[in-house]
């Protein structure tokens, strides 16, 4: 739960969707709009251009999404189709050479942010998938600054100091497990 509202995994909201639950569909575009128009920009789509892609995504999406075989996987397949939807965007507004400049340059600035911010991304829906103590404990090592000590985080979660290495291992690994379930790819 998140500020009082159970938040619903993808693979129960796009069952959702697929149902025609017109409220599923505003929480599942307003759970990855910030992700889909990250996309356009790296390309150097602003505007009416990305807002373009935005709308052909979703498109996409509400046609496609009974076809999805992997939910789990869902925010691997937007990714991919905003990626494909981007090129064919820039494809139709530049030239062939500005569009070869465009793609060939991959040391900007923005580009990087965006691509931490994707990462950003898939870490913060994961950790709120995150079962307890595991959220609590990896928020409180690696989110909170400063970070407690481990008795403060031993108190706060009622674990002996000695547990918390190792359910940290645990923590860890499930959490892991959880982002390749989600698609998250790790050479990001």
């Amino acid at each position: 739960m998140a500020g009082g509202i159970a938040l619903r995994d993808d693979t129960e909201l796009i069952q959702s969707c697929i149902r025609g639950d017109d409220g599923a569909w505003k929480e599942l575009v307003d759970r990855y709009a910030r992700l889909v128009y990250s996309i356009p920009i790296r390309y150097r789509l602003y505007g009416a251009d990305a807002d373009d892609v935005f709308q052909n995504v979703f498109g996409i999406v509400f046609r496609q999404l009974g076809k999805l075989r992997h939910q789990t996987a869902f925010a691997a397949w937007l990714i991919t189709i905003t990626h494909r939807e981007s090129l064919r965007v820039l494809r139709l507004t530049r030239s062939h050479e500005d569009l070869e400049d465009t793609i060939s340059d991959s040391s900007t600035p923005p580009a990087d942010r965006l691509e931490q911010w994707e990462r950003q991304h898939f870490v913060h829906e994961a950790l709120k998938r995150t079962e307890q103590p595991c959220r609590d404990l990896l928020t409180a090592l690696f989110l909170e600054s400063p970070t407690p000590s481990y008795d403060k985080i031993a108190a706060r979660l009622a674990m002996p100091v000695g547990s918390i290495g190792p359910t940290r291992a645990r923590c860890f690994r499930k959490f892991e497990a959880l982002l390749v379930s989600m698609g998250f790819d790790k050479t990001f």
